[in-house]
């Protein structure tokens, strides 16, 4: 025997009207109205004939937010398109209100603002509070391009540009945006001078931030805190939630909430560093809110993954707006780099049994040692050859050869080592070689391995000392260090992006 697909009205009990539920419709407090009777005027009945919209949706002042058209799971729930826009124009007939559509088949839900958008799928139903959200926006918002842009949060040629195409994309109804640009071409403040021209035009009004890393969730609130002081900010972290209207999470602490959250509950999302494992690890968050989503990154285009364009709808492989490292050097805003060279073969090379000279090789054979087990690339060696004399030399060589202030104290620094233990052999090294200055503070340790390492990177960031922060992958990507002069690779780096 063969299952049947349930009729409309089995469709509606079993499926839509705990989907409405969830979303807090509810028929006791009077919210939500079923089998409404309209009258709907057609081509052949110009007067009207009385038809039944499945739902209502009413707001807190008893009118029409929305309607739901209903079909049964078999169908297509892009089939009551039609008759869906002539109940939505029935009641904007007899009321003045233009209600949202919903389109649903119980399986698949699809949104539909019309004056605004076509339908787009959705994770769910909105909730009364987003639907009325979502009104104000329309009675009131303002074209995003005749809202000028603050100069002082963002005042560069090439941040006004990054600024008005996701503007420009906004009025033509586009919901997604990459924008690629350099680091150090100020990403975060020509993300907050768009916030604030889309607050402004009452384009939005919930905003998520997101990064993958708590310092830069921290980094980014200070600065929205500076050039937004009026505006409510807060963070969400250990599972609790927010009513702010700018909010602050990591990739991870909103994997804990976002099931908790209403679909529609912001109109913008920001997606920091967003070439990272967002696509694969961090999708589901997309996928559930239904906002207008914003990425953002310094990795060059041609190392961007192709499912991260995807994401942003970027298929052709090209960014809303890029700018470019090399441009960015062109243009004189930013100075290029200069790279000393010191390092030693076997660090970036490694050991292979294989390759070393015969008299090696035969000394390690007279002590038993298989070549084969003589495997190490250059991490490794630091991981299993405690090689002080190396790290040393390397602190040696930075304190010869580094950019020094007046005093001789090097300018502000960042040592990326390969491990928490080489961190604090690099860290000994410094206090061996140079304890008149380690008394002072001048080199520290700064990963996630210790205790308030944030408020040591507020003292480097803003004190005079520490000078030289030693740091594993806490002070990688995306950290905001003006002052920084040095950088030093105390472990080979293979990747250009975070080169």
């Amino acid at each position: 025997m063969t299952a049947t697909a349930p009729n409309e009205t089995l469709t509606r009990t079993e499926l839509i009207d705990s989907q409405l539920a969830r979303a807090g419709w509810s028929k006791q407090r009077k919210m939500l109205l079923e089998e409404v009777l309209l009258q709907v005027a057609t081509p052949d009945q110009p007067y009207g004939k009385d038809q039944f919209a499945d739902y209502v949706l009413l707001g807190s002042d008893g009118k029409p937010l929305a309607v739901v058209e209903a079909k049964r799971t078999s169908r297509d729930e892009l089939a009551g398109k039609r008759q869906a826009a002539d109940y939505a124009e029935a009641i904007k007939t007899k009321t003045g209100v233009d209600p949202f559509v919903f389109l649903t088949n119980g399986k698949e839900i699809q949104f539909w603002d019309r004056d605004r958008y076509p339908p787009r799928k959705i994770a769910g139903f909105y909730t009364r509070d987003d639907l009325e959200r979502l009104r104000h926006q329309k009675q009131y918002a303002l074209p995003v391009s005749e809202v000028t842009i603050n100069a002082e949060i963002a005042g560069r040629d090439y941040q006004n540009e990054a600024i008005r195409r996701v503007t420009e994309g906004i009025d033509a109804a586009k919901r997604k945006f990459l924008l690629v640009m350099a680091t150090g071409t100020g990403k975060t403040r020509t993300t907050i001078a768009l916030v604030d021209t889309l607050l402004r035009a009452k384009r939005v009004q919930k905003v998520l931030f997101l990064a993958d890393r708590r310092e830069l969730v921290r980094q980014a609130m200070s600065e929205f805190k500076t050039h937004l002081p009026n505006e409510s900010l807060s963070r969400i972290e250990g599972g609790t939630t927010s009513g702010a209207r700018i909010q602050f999470a990591t990739y991870p602490s909103m994997m804990q909430v976002y099931q908790r959250l209403s679909v529609g509950c912001y109109d913008l999302i920001v997606a920091d560093e967003s070439h990272r494992s967002i696509y694969q690890r961090y999708k589901a968050i997309f996928d559930h809110f239904d906002a207008i989503q914003l990425g953002l990154t310094a990795t060059p285009t041609d190392y961007i993954d192709h499912n991260t364009f995807e994401l942003f709808d970027c298929g052709d492989g090209l960014p809303s707006y890029y700018y470019s490292y090399e441009q960015a050097v062109a243009d004189k805003n930013l100075v290029n780099y200069r790279v000393l060279d010191a390092q030693t073969n076997f660090q970036l090379q490694g050991i292979q049994g294989d390759a070393l000279p015969e008299p090696l090789q035969q000394m390690a054979r007279d002590q038993g040692v298989e070549l084969d087990e003589l495997n190490f690339d250059g991490s490794d060696i630091e991981k299993g050859v405690i090689n002080q004399g190396t790290n040393d030399a390397i602190v040696r060589e930075f304190m010869d050869k580094c950019r020094k202030d007046a005093r001789g104290l090097p300018h502000k620094t960042i040592v990326f080592a390969v491990s928490h233990a080489h961190a604090k052999r690099l860290y000994e090294s410094f206090n061996r070689l140079y304890p008149e200055l380690q008394r002072q503070g001048m080199a520290e340790i700064i990963d996630s391995h210790m205790e308030r390492a944030d408020a040591t990177l507020d003292d480097f960031k803003y004190k005079t000392l520490p000078r030289v922060a030693i740091s594993v992958d806490m002070l990688d990507t995306g950290v905001d260090v003006p002052a920084i002069q040095n950088l030093v690779f105390a472990k080979p780096v293979f990747s250009r992006v975070k080169f």
